[in-house]
């Protein structure tokens, strides 16, 4: 085989020395040329595409740009040379046609014959003019301070919803001051050097370049039975005949209608005779006018076909969308989408987290045969819109996929409009009300005005069908025209440099019969520029080719399915027959001139909008007839002519006869108003009637900007719905405290009641009042707040399936598990809950096989049982989120911690940086750990290894926490660190809740209420089966003030130093609530965020834990003044002593607060990849990647990838609480540590500060806390920390923890270990084992034999296995017995 570059070295010597060279006539060797270049085309085209992917995903690195623009620079070099190289062949004399066209296209350079500097240039401004279209932003018309709007979602829904004249306009202008007249300079710029290119290539201008693969050649003439020559003035004309069809038949007619429908809605604004003013067509460039289809549809009464809130109320997802997209295909025998192109395709711009290029698009990587990498990028919203554009751009992929086996030339659509129209045909058979609702399963709803009419509601519904479409399709064509007949235009010099935008609005007027909204348009703006494909250079007539020949395709494929009967009705999904012409003709590539495709595919060899006139037939009969009827003319300026009177009624043909007066109104979509308000709530006792039914709501809001009766209604709103969380509150306490059938079915019923008032609340006032220009910025907020009412959103149903799943996990979480030594016990009597599994688990001198036993068990009782309930769960969380405007549960639940300028993605990443900060502690402290405990666990942890840890072995029953090691690895075991449990063994639990409220009284806090004290449950009652997860509950008590208010605390507390430290974290959340009682409607009476709630009392904690404090209460509960625990801990004279101390205490505390971080956060990462679908299967395989990824831990033994369900053993999750709150509260508790101790005036190391009886720490915390959830809590933080930044920021940690690192480096160093650990799905395999299935296509005979060898291979190996697990448990045994 030949060197590659043989080749290229000896034509660019020709290409040198022409003298020495002639044209190369050899076919043979012509053939080798090209297949040579054809490999190397696939390599240089994806190295290109590559870093252009990286730069349209994320426009917001500099670095992306240039690194794409000098990978398009390199590209186009490359095609330069190759063409230049394919220019010394004589291929005009070729008889292998197919050789020839390849040859043909090949030799033209396009760009890449500017020189090097040139074009970098050229890249360069095409980069500029892209930057600047892909970053633009606005302002609000209604707030011209906020100025952050950006065209996808913000500016288009702006113009597609808007019925605002003025701020329309005010958009209207603002993009194309943003977009366009910003590159004017570098597009005149950009023309010169492109038109440099094409006069290099041999054609006149650039236009006639963009025009060459539309053209056919006398060679391809002859060669094809079809075709016929064809140049680009002839190829223009018939471009001009086509727009002429439909311009006559059907286009000014729809003009003609929608300005009398616009007239009739902005009365005086829009003559019945002139363009429409561009602004208020629905679109920015009103080159798509669906979106007026409510306002302008001609039977308000029938059902709308925009299916979207259909799509949301069945909980449609970004990922659905393409399913069924890809579902289409495959059903008329098409392509599946590759594995690649799910895992690489951007399609959901909020998860992905960085600017991208928004313009929908479909991507071939070019590996032809050798690859499968296509990938789509698309700013996609959950709508009918993007519904149909999925469709679109995956029939680019299927194009790709089809045509991949052809050589790199022949690997495009026949010609560029073919491309465009595969996806839209098969959207008209999807946007059939058919397809709509008997495969996708979406209906519509129906506006309440309802019309006297002599149609059928099939004829009704077809026309405003049709009518929606035509604002699609047929408004569209003459922008598909005309926007590269003024670029052809430009670029001819036909219209000069100076006339830039006035020849684009001459060409807008005449050809569209649109007007810029003000009048004319001077000459410093370039309004082409507002547009996508100008900015980026992308030529536009394929899409005008694309729209008349889809409707030819259509025709012929509905055909060749054997449908009879209206066009506009055919739907061709599931017909393999369609399909195949389909396929035969997408494989074809560009293999063959385009003339001849088309007359396989459309059954002519020229563009013929026949198709397209007799689809919208009913249409045309029905404007025919409205129009002459309201005496309207057609067209526009001098050019409008009234239709002919055609009394013989030919022209409606049977579909209508006198029709009334069709409302221009905009029919009422919303619903009925709720009967909300309630009479003022009666005095609240004591302990409220749970049972009361839930009040009635008689009147309804009437002024949605009157911001002094919104204040009112949201008074009423709040009283109402803080009594009845009252009762809320009130039976969930006492179900948590004894879980039965009784307290369920009131607990589950007084829930239903509150769901079902919060959510008529919010239909009647929240989601009432146009809240956004009130100046009271405290009641703005109340509304800000309540507009994601989560789960009270659903129906009735689906709340109490919520519940009943909700019950079902709560009551698995309920379950005992037999002793180790008692494993066949009767549960009820000597079960273990798993407050006693906890203590099993820390209780590191049991042996190792005990422990497993506790990890499995209480895994298959807790957790596998959940499975199915917590995907149900899963589904109907969704749903809520997507009824609250969120794209998943997991988004939902981040709502508290975003606003408008922070959202969930820029959340994540933020706590990802944040973990990013700690890791390296983490990993340091993991290796320690683990060499530790492979010291006494030899037969599971190497020494020095890189071993993750078996779970376990860490203390605790979910590895989360880690200090019930502190004796095992202990950097100083002979240096004593004060433990007060035992000094606690002999006080009640009681005494534990003193010493905490002595603390924050101490500071300046609040003392504990009666209430608090005669109602709190401290410890586990024996008469009652309790869920013993630790809690903080506010009773929300409006009659008395906050010093007599009903507060309380629920645990199952040990007389042990972690409990004690749990009731300080407890009574912090406690403090928190009282402080934010007093002054605050209910919807502020909440932390400022979750992860507040638990840094207050955590950093209570960081006081607390420090020896000299727990020497204090040491000294207080210790009964012999002799015994002192200060001498011992308080006065450290000892120099050494007191570093192996501070370092034992360090150590100690490290191991509870660090390894809860990757635990915190992965337990909400799984669950977020559940909840957007990211996760689907596998769901304890997935569960146990992230833990070896973040936490190097593996489970002890087997697991099964999804029958186990391990992280639902876990309290949160059965009771779907979002758990990152305990890692932002575990960041902000140090931030708040630090803080509290520079105020109290702490000099020390902070680790050391105990801010006890310090009132001023006490009056900063304080003042943050009574601000509750009333202001964004970055604000709240930047107040508390007295700095401007007010972000989470993990360096406070870092600090408190510095002075551990020298210990842990030196260790690490002296005993060299290894920090980290194996990670991957090959280590992670050893603990899963994969199903074996057999198939069932298996001869019968050989099934019977295999069955019989399975089953003797089953019971040799069971037989097998429970030797060696006899044998393994006495070596266990005797190991354990040893330690």
């Amino acid at each position: 085989m030949k060197n590659s570059y043989t080749w290229f070295l000896f034509l660019a010597f020709a290409a040198v020395c022409p003298c020495v060279h002639a044209l190369i006539t050899d076919e043979i060797t012509a053939q080798e040329f090209m297949d040579t270049l054809d490999k190397q085309f696939n390599h240089e085209c994806n190295l290109e595409m590559l870093a252009r992917w990286e730069y349209i995903t994320d426009v917001s690195n500099p670095a992306n740009e240039e690194t794409a623009n000098d990978a398009a620079v390199r590209y186009m070099a490359f095609q330069a040379e190759a063409a230049m190289n394919a220019s010394q062949f004589e291929f005009d004399g070729f008889t292998d046609v197919d050789l020839y066209r390849r040859f043909r296209f090949m030799a033209v350079q396009g760009p890449g014959s500017l020189d090097k500097e040139d074009l970098k240039q050229y890249k360069k401004l095409q980069a500029n003019m892209e930057t600047i279209y892909s970053t633009a932003t606005i302002c609000e018309f209604f707030r011209p301070d906020k100025c952050d709007l950006v065209l996808e979602p913000d500016i288009e829904a702006i113009m597609a919803y808007s019925k605002s004249w003025d701020e329309l306009e005010h958009v209207w202008k603002s993009w194309r001051d943003e977009t366009g007249k910003k590159m004017r300079q570098d597009f005149i710029k950009f023309v010169e050097l492109s038109n440099k290119a094409a006069e290099l290539d041999g054609f006149p201008d650039t236009g006639d370049y963009w025009l060459d693969g539309y053209t056919v050649t006398d060679v391809e003439a002859n060669a094809y039975e079809d075709a016929q020559i064809l140049d680009q003035d002839q190829f223009k004309k018939s471009l001009d005949d086509a727009l002429k069809q439909v311009t006559d038949g059907i286009y000014k007619k729809l003009h003609a209608y929608v300005r009398m429908r616009l007239a009739q809605l902005y009365p005086g604004k829009i003559d019945p005779t002139k363009p429409i003013p561009a602004h208020v067509l629905g679109n920015m460039w009103a080159q798509d006018w669906s979106n007026l289809a409510r306002r302008v549809a001609p039977f308000p009464d029938v059902p709308s076909f925009d299916v979207t809130d259909s799509m949301i109320e069945n909980g449609w997802d970004i990922k659905r969308m393409f399913e069924s997209a890809e579902d289409f295909f495959k059903s008329i025998g098409l392509f599946p989408m590759t594995e690649t192109f799910w895992d690489k395709s951007v399609i959901n711009a909020t998860a992905w987290g960085k600017p991208i290029v928004c313009h929908a698009s479909a991507e071939d990587f070019c590996l032809g045969p050798e690859g499968d990498d296509y990938r789509i990028k698309m700013c996609t919203d959950v709508d009918m819109t993007d519904l149909i554009t999925v469709h679109h751009e995956m029939g680019h992929i299927e194009y790709f996929m089809a045509y991949r086996n052809l050589p790199h030339v022949f690997r495009e659509s026949a010609n560029a409009g073919f491309h465009e129209a595969i996806g839209d045909l098969v959207a008209l058979s999807v946007s059939t009300p058919k397809h709509l609702e008997s495969v996708l399963g979406l209906s519509t709803k129906k506006p309440k005005i309802a019309h006297y009419s002599r149609h059928t509601e099939d004829e009704k519904r077809d026309i405003n069908f049709l009518m929606k479409m035509a604002l699609d399709k047929v408004a569209f064509l003459p922008f598909g025209y005309l926007l590269d007949k003024y670029r052809w235009s430009v670029y001819d010099g036909s219209i000069p440099t100076k006339e830039l935008n006035s020849g684009w609005w001459h060409l807008r007027e005449t050809i569209q019969g649109i007007s810029p909204p003000e009048g004319k348009r001077g000459e410093e703006f370039f309004d082409p520029g507002a547009k996508y494909h100008v900015a980026a250079n992308v030529p536009y007539v394929r899409y005008f080719v694309s729209f008349i020949i889809q409707f030819q395709f259509h025709k012929t494929l509905c055909a060749k399915a054997g449908y009879v009967g209206p066009l506009h009705l055919c739907d061709i999904y599931n017909n393999k027959e369609a399909g195949n012409l389909l396929k035969e003709s997408l494989e074809l590539g560009f293999s063959e001139p385009w003339p001849v495709v088309l007359k396989k595919l459309g059954g002519s060899t020229e563009l013929d909008p026949s198709a397209m006139l007799e689809y919208f037939a009913p249409l045309i009969a029905f404007l025919d007839k409205q129009l002459q009827d309201a005496r309207q003319c057609i067209g526009w300026n001098d050019d409008c002519q009234m239709i002919p009177d055609d009394s013989d009624g030919d022209r409606e043909s049977d579909i209508s006869t006198q029709e009334p007066e069709i409302s221009t109104q905009e029919p009422d979509i919303s619903s009925p108003e709720p009967e909300i308000s309630s009479p003022e709530p009666e005095a609240t006792s004591p302990e409220p009637d749970i049972t009361t039914p839930a009040p009635e709501i008689p009147d309804i809001p009437t002024n949605k900007d009157d911001e002094n009766e919104a204040r009112a209604w949201m008074k009423m709103m709040d009283r109402n719905m803080t009594e009845l969380t009252q009762k809320t509150v009130l039976a969930q306490w006492n179900y948590y405290n004894d879980p039965n059938e009784n307290t369920e079915q009131e607990m589950n019923t007084q829930d239903i009641i509150w769901y079902d008032m919060y959510h008529k609340w919010w239909e009647g006032v929240i989601n009432f009042y146009n809240y956004a220009g009130f100046e009271d910025e405290g009641l703005k907020r109340q509304f800000q707040l309540q507009q994601n009412i989560g789960v009270a959103k659903l129906e009735k149903g689906d709340q109490e399936e919520m519940q009943s799943k909700t019950s079902n996990m709560i009551a698995a979480h309920a379950s005992a598990v037999c002793p180790y030594s008692d494993r066949n016990c009767d549960l009820s009597e000597k079960g273990l809950d798993i407050e006693a599994l906890e203590q099993k688990m820390a209780n590191i001198t049991s042996s190792e096989v005990e422990r497993q036993y506790y990890w499995s068990s209480w895994r298959d009782a807790a957790g596998k049982p959940i499975k199915n309930d917590y995907l149900s769960y899963v589904e109907l969380l969704n749903k809520a989120a997507i009824s609250n405007g969120f794209s998943d549960g997991g988004d939902m639940w981040l709502d508290p911690y975003t606003d408008e300028k922070y959202d969930g993605e820029a959340f994540r990443k933020d706590i990802e940086d944040l973990w990013g900060a700690v890791e390296p502690l983490y990993k340091k402290l993991h290796a320690y750990v683990r060499h530790k405990l492979s010291q006494k666990y030899k037969n599971l942890i190497k020494e020095n290894s890189d071993d993750p840890i078996p779970a376990h072995l860490l203390g605790s029953m979910w590895g989360q926490g880690w200090e019930s090691l502190y004796p095992e690895v202990a950097p100083y075991p002979e240096t004593d660190l004060l433990d007060l449990t035992t000094f606690l063994k002999e006080v009640p639990e009681k005494r534990m809740f003193e010493f905490a409220e002595t603390f924050f009284t101490s500071i300046g806090l609040y003392s504990m209420t009666d209430d608090f004290w005669d109602n709190s449950q401290f410890v586990a009652n024996s008469s009652q089966s309790k869920l013993c997860q630790a809690s903080a509950w506010d009773f929300l008590d409006t009659e008395n003030p906050t010093e007599d208010g009903k507060f309380r605390i629920k645990m199952c507390a040990q007389r042990t130093q972690e409990d004690f430290l749990v009731a300080h974290h407890e009574m912090g959340h406690t403090q928190y609530q009282m402080s934010y009682s007093e002054g605050h409607p209910m919807v502020f009476r909440d932390g400022a965020n979750p992860g507040f709630h638990e840094a207050i009392g955590e950093a209570i904690t960081l006081s607390v834990s420090t020896p000299s404090h727990l020497s204090l209460i040491a000294d207080e509960l210790d009964d012999d003044p002799g015994s002192s625990s200060a001498v011992s801990f308080g006065l450290r004279e000892d120099l050494q002593k007191a570093i192996e101390q501070d370092t034992n205490f360090l150590m100690k505390t490290a191991l509870a607060k660090i390894p809860l971080l990757p635990f915190a956060y992965i337990l909400d990462k799984w669950r977020w990849e559940v909840f957007s679908g990211k996760i689907k299967s596998d769901h304890n395989y997935e569960w146990w990647i992230k833990r070896l990824k973040y936490q190097g831990v593996t489970p002890p033994l087997k697991r099964s990838k999804d029958e186990d369900f391990d992280v639902g053993s876990k309290f949160q999750v059965p009771t779907n609480i979002p758990y990152i709150r305990y890692f932002v509260g575990n960041i902000l508790q140090f931030q708040m540590h630090k803080r509290l101790c520079d105020v109290a005036g702490n000099t020390g190391p902070i680790y050391d500060c105990d801010v006890n009886n310090s009132t001023d720490a006490g009056e900063v915390l304080k003042e943050m806390m009574s601000l509750g959830s009333s202001q964004p809590w970055q604000k709240t933080l930047a107040g508390f920390l007295d700095d401007s930044n007010g972000k989470l920021d993990a360096s406070t940690l870092v600090e408190y923890f510095k002075p551990l690192d020298p210990f842990l480096d030196d260790y690490i160093k002296k005993y060299n270990i290894v920090t980290g650990w194996r990670s991957g799905t090959n280590e992670l395999n050893r603990f899963f084992d994969e199903d074996v299935t057999i198939p069932p296509t298996v001869p019968i005979i050989v099934g019977i034999v295999l069955l019989v060898m399975v089953i003797i291979v089953i019971v040799a190996y069971f037989v097998g296995r429970n030797k060696q697990r006899k044998k393994e448990r006495q070596e266990e045994l005797e190991l354990a017995k040893q330690s």
